[in-house]
């Protein structure tokens, strides 16, 4: 059974893993003209996401697929909010 206090917490959890990865991303793809090493960086980048996001994602997919589908929830929710709010406005 899902505790409600704990899948709010897996929630949030699921966001701040959002965040880490969608705005490592962000951050790389802005500084990728900077670099000289373009693909080191960005392969860098895309395995420090992504370790990151599997260990964050480890200790709540061992308490259920419920709550690994919650935390999944809010990993995607942050990824559309920061599209929404990161992307240029139409011309």
């Amino acid at each position: 059974m899902i505790d409600g206090l704990w899948a709010i917490g897996v929630l949030v959890w699921g966001a701040l893993l959002g965040l880490m990865y969608f705005g490592g991303l962000w951050l790389t793809l802005r500084r990728l003209t900077e670099i000289k090493r373009q693909t080191i960086w960005v392969l860098g980048s895309l395995v420090i996401r992504n370790v990151l996001a599997v260990i964050g994602f480890f200790p709540v997919v061992k308490q259920g697929w419920q709550y690994a589908l919650i935390c999944l929830a809010g990993f995607i929710l942050v990824r559309f909010i920061l599209v929404r709010c990161i992307s240029p406005e139409p011309r």
